[in-house]
């Protein structure tokens, strides 16, 4: 099987649980498919001891930036597609501009707003223990607005669930979500829109809003 599309230009903001196994996956299937173009990885942490275990870094990679673990792992310079790496956190608008789509996977509302601003398509992935939301360009500014409060930095394993052995993989279902969205708006076909759910209980419902 063979596609080739126009070149595109991604910004994935966030490389921790949702962000490494979303790359992990698209840039295989990206290049399975001839797709070209870039991926710009934009993060400014490094890796810790409990990042391992979900997310895509090793013993290895400790105190070294995510993004240049990431990028030394997934470039190929002899690819059509290449992967960049942005040590740097996500603070301003102006950050986001020059891109065709943009995924952010942060545990922080701010850079959230900064994307659901944009004019080019958007996705915004979150999850929280076994649960997950996806939102999107398509999704209404009312829920936007509702759907991101202002809340301290969390993260995507509830409280105590690292050290009790009680890891949840909500993030591994936003990741995925987030691939298929990257590769149909490259193909230019129809993409996810929004989703919410828990792999405990099931598919959620957003709460209703005004439209």
């Amino acid at each position: 099987m063979t596609l080739d599309g126009p070149s595109k230009k991604l910004l994935l903001v966030g490389a921790g649980g949702i962000g490494t196994n979303l790359v992990e996956l698209l840039v295989p299937a990206l290049r399975r498919v001839n797709l070209s173009g870039s991926i710009a990885l934009m993060d400014a942490d490094t890796v810790e001891a409990g990042n391992l275990g979900h997310q895509r870094y090793t013993q290895e990679d400790i105190g070294q930036a995510k993004v240049t673990c990431l990028v030394k792992r997934l470039d190929d310079e002899n690819s059509s597609l290449r992967v960049y790496g942005e040590a740097v956190n996500m603070r301003t608008a102006e950050q986001l501009q020059g891109y065709d789509m943009v995924v952010v996977c942060v545990d922080r509302p701010e850079p959230r707003r900064l994307v659901h601003a944009l004019d080019q398509p958007w996705l915004d992935l979150r999850c929280s223990g076994d649960g997950w939301v996806v939102l999107s360009s398509h999704s209404s500014s009312e829920l936007l607005e509702r759907m991101t409060p202002d809340h301290e930095p969390k993260s995507c394993q509830v409280d105590g669930a690292l050290d009790s052995g009680n890891l949840e993989f909500g993030f591994a279902v936003a990741a995925a979500y987030g691939a298929q969205w990257v590769l149909q708006q490259w193909r230019g076909h129809t993409a996810p829109t929004q989703s919410m759910g828990s792999l405990t209980y099931g598919a959620l419902r957003f709460p209703e809003v005004n439209a």
